[in-house]
């Protein structure tokens, strides 16, 4: 059956609430069927591939044209940021290979709308600045050379991930951009990778939480004064202010 704008909007609606927990998968579709005129295949769908897209997962039931992903992943960047845009773009992705793998009909709409999220997510990410990365940068990787076309993507998303678990303040001197220079400084901080890229083996995927943490330009560049760098309690200890 062909998806209407309405069916697409509703969708949307009821799949949020599913994920957010208020609302029962059962009823959710049951509404969608009863009251928008969905078929419950493409209910069922739509509320299984909106969790999948927020998690980054594949999903093998094909979403039924670009409108319905270009307002899936519009709306994922306009209420729940970069990270599950990124998620969302990632899981896209994911299908688009398992769908053609499967020797099916190109879809190249959809692809088309990927690529403009793509530039979305680019443009939306926080800067890194040459000082913040070894030159192998890519999440993925380890040995120099190995960068990938997307590794700027994926660095940006640890690095948002980063800051959503510690926050923007240094984690060595408590430093705060945005309450020392206001707007100008808000969201700005270092990322610190605590085990050297260099260090890590090809398929390594760099954990945000447990190997990143927020720095002031000033402390990184002290982290960095040696090779290997300090530790962060190291500096923590030789500060004298």
């Amino acid at each position: 059956m062909k998806i209407t704008t309405k069916m697409i909007e509703a969708g949307y609606k009821v799949s949020v609430d599913v994920y957010q927990g208020k609302l029962v998968k059962k009823k959710a579709i049951d509404y969608l069927v009863d009251k928008i005129g969905m078929n419950r295949n493409s209910a069922s769908s739509y509320i299984l591939n909106f969790k999948a897209m927020m998690d980054g997962e594949k999903y093998v039931r094909t979403n039924n044209n670009a409108e319905q992903t270009d307002y899936l992943l519009t709306h994922i960047f306009r209420d729940y940021g970069v990270i599950k845009l990124g998620n969302a773009i990632k899981s896209a992705n994911k299908h688009i290979e398992y769908y053609e793998g499967l020797g099916k009909t190109k879809l190249k709409s959809i692809k088309t709308i990927i690529a403009q999220h793509e530039k979305i997510l680019s443009s939306n990410m926080i800067p890194i600045y040459p000082d913040e990365l070894d030159k192998t940068e890519s999440l993925f990787e380890g040995i120099p050379k190995t960068v990938q076309v997307n590794s700027y993507e994926r660095n940006q998303v640890a690095r948002a991930k980063c800051i959503e678990h510690y926050g923007v303040q240094c984690v060595v001197c408590g430093f705060d951009f945005e309450k020392a220079y206001g707007e100008i400084g808000k969201g700005f901080i270092h990322v610190h990778h605590l085990t050297q890229l260099s260090e890590i083996r090809e398929g390594y995927e760099v954990d945000p939480i447990n190997d990143l943490n927020p720095v002031c330009p000033n402390c990184h560049a002290m982290l960095h004064k040696r090779n290997p760098p300090y530790a962060i309690d190291e500096i923590k200890v030789k500060r004298k202010i």
